[in-house]
């Protein structure tokens, strides 16, 4: 034996070793396979089927630690080093509800990075196959959560099923956004309604690593990344019709946490009449809308609606013969006759540099999605002073307060005066089911405040409340889901830049200045509005004080 050694060379010596150490860990790995109670396979030159193969993504196999090695009809054997992983264990729940035989085998860690080589040569788009949520079929979904309740029901879901639920709820309650929320014993649940987060299904804590993989999968993110926040898309069908979802994970002290936004389930065809604004204030912004320059200003604070202004103001001007170009972050309904360019920070693509590549586009209509900083804002007003209608979203409280807020930013008044046609403060209130309406009598400590808003309506305005003041409320139905509201309404504040205004802003005046010169100019607040939609029967007056304040 020894003379054999000494004739070998260090190539063979190192193959004998390698050899060796092999069949020892193929060794360790079957005593361990038969305590776990699992057969053993060695896949050192096992004749991989790339087809079988793909049917994890390369991902998911490193994630899991775990490959398809054969597939044989119904018959699916699956090698894994970490049988309890809980992504592993949805698969093969997922592939047995599809009528497939699935048996584990338990394979040592060289089988597994052997058999992980093969993905190279993998066709991508069998193993991508599978990376779609379908909703095919309109049903009662808030029915199928309530059957959700217990955890029985719940243990019979898999994660692909559950993300399927999911999308389609959030469509049915015609929600805005989905939360996934870990708590310590529990997986909260919430969808976004109208403006309000509503619990809707508390999940067991088993399904929690499973479903959070799936939608990561989906989103395209990192799977082995739990310690930092990411951020990915996904697009699902839901009864054919492609829905964009913005995916947001954040680590939590019970796991990741994951809010989905779902996106173009907006009604982007909206026109400007159906948008809440009383007579005078739409006739004012067909006004403004109708001129050749100017720059029309959106404020309000996230989830306002701001957007959904900008859309009606853009279908408004959106005709043959007019160019209009948006740069949004990130475009989230595509507009037919429109350039929309998404901000891509990654490239140092931000509003500033993107407003001056389109002013050079030959646009008529420019929408800039947010003014951020100095340099968007002064971009923003030139391209104004120059021939071109700029619109626009800022973050103030109110109408008065944006134009302080453009002088702090370091816009100059000389520019700022002549350039900014209107602002625009909204809020969005929840719509009282008008199938379960009916008259309320009012508190008398709430009276008083509605009496004292509608009291301080200016007189230029040409509106005067009834003084016999009758509120509605909505106990809620079948038809509201039992929520008692259905929809959402803007309440606005308009604030025209006239000749007055432009004297204010020269001089740089105070923000109660400018209140005071809206006033005299006949401007509603945002709470005078929306208490005006309350005796309309449209909302009610808990919502308007919610969502505006007491003004």
């Amino acid at each position: 034996m020894a003379n054999h050694f000494l004739a070998s060379t260090p190539a063979e010596l190192q193959s004998s070793l390698d050899d060796l150490n092999r069949r020892m860990e193929e060794e360790e790995t079957k005593a361990k396979a038969g305590a776990l109670g699992l057969p053993y396979i060695d896949l050192h030159n096992f004749p991989m089927d790339l087809q079988v193969l793909g049917l994890f993504t390369e991902a998911e196999a490193k994630e899991m630690g775990a490959v398809p090695f054969y597939k044989d009809l119904s018959d699916l054997r699956v090698g894994t080093t970490n049988p309890e992983h809980p992504l592993l264990l949805s698969k093969l729940d997922e592939f047995q509800k599809q009528g497939s035989k699935v048996s584990l085998y338990y394979i040592s860690r060289r089988s597994l990075l052997q058999a992980l080589r093969f993905y190279s040569k993998v066709m991508r788009p069998k193993a991508q196959r599978e990376e779609t949520v379908r909703v095919e079929k309109q049903q009662d979904f808030g029915a199928a959560l309530k059957g959700l309740q217990n955890e029985t029901a719940q243990k019979q879901l898999s994660a692909s099923q559950l993300v399927e639920l999911l999308f389609g709820a959030g469509m049915f309650y015609q929600s805005s956004d989905i939360h996934i929320e870990p708590e310590e014993h529990f997986v909260k649940l919430r969808l976004r309604v109208d403006g309000v987060l509503q619990d809707v299904l508390h999940l067991t804590k088993d399904l929690q690593r499973a479903l959070v993989m799936r939608i990561k999968i989906l989103a395209k993110l990192k799977l082995n990344v739990e310690n930092a926040p990411q951020d990915g898309r996904i697009t699902f069908y839901y009864l054919g019709q492609p829905i964009d979802v913005r995916v947001s994970v954040l680590p939590s002290a019970y796991g990741e946490e994951i809010v989905m936004r779902l996106l173009g389930t907006g009604a982007v065809n909206l026109r400007l009449q159906d948008l809440g604004f009383r007579p005078q204030q739409q006739e004012l912004i067909h006004q403004l809308l109708a001129r050749p320059n100017g720059c029309v200003i959106t404020t309000g604070p996230t989830g306002s609606g701001k957007t959904t202004s900008l859309y009606a103001f853009l279908n408004e001007l959106n005709e043959p013969g007019v160019k209009i170009i948006t740069l949004e972050d990130p475009v989230e309904y595509k507009l037919e006759g429109i350039v929309q360019t998404p901000i891509d920070h990654t490239a140092d693509f931000d509003f500033a540099k993107g407003l001056r590549a389109i002013l050079r586009q030959d646009p008529d209509v420019v929408m800039v999605g947010e003014i951020r900083d100095q340099e968007t804002a002064e971009v923003a007003l030139q391209a104004a002073l120059t021939g071109h209608m700029v619109l626009s979203t800022l973050h103030t409280n109110d109408a008065a307060g944006a134009i302080p807020r453009l002088i702090n930013m370091g816009v100059k008044p000389f520019i700022l005066a002549p350039a900014l046609s209107a602002v625009l403060a909204q809020r969005l209130v929840r719509r009282i089911c008008q199938h379960c309406k009916v008259k309320t009598k009012m508190a008398a400590a709430t009276l008083k405040r509605v009496e004292y808003a509608l009291g301080q309506i200016p007189s230029a305005a040409g509106l005067k409340p009834p003084k016999d003041l009758t509120f509605y409320h909505s106990p809620g139905c079948e038809q509201c889901r039992h929520l008692g509201y259905q929809g959402r309404v803007g309440i606005y504040e308009v604030l025209q830049v006239t000749d007055a205004v432009q004297q204010l802003i020269m001089k740089q005046a105070s923000m109660v200045e400018f209140r005071q010169a809206a006033a005299a100019q006949g401007m509603l607040t945002m709470l005078q509005d929306g208490l005006l939609k309350a005796l309309d029967g449209l909302t009610d007056v808990e919502e308007v004080f919610r969502v505006a304040g007491e003004g």
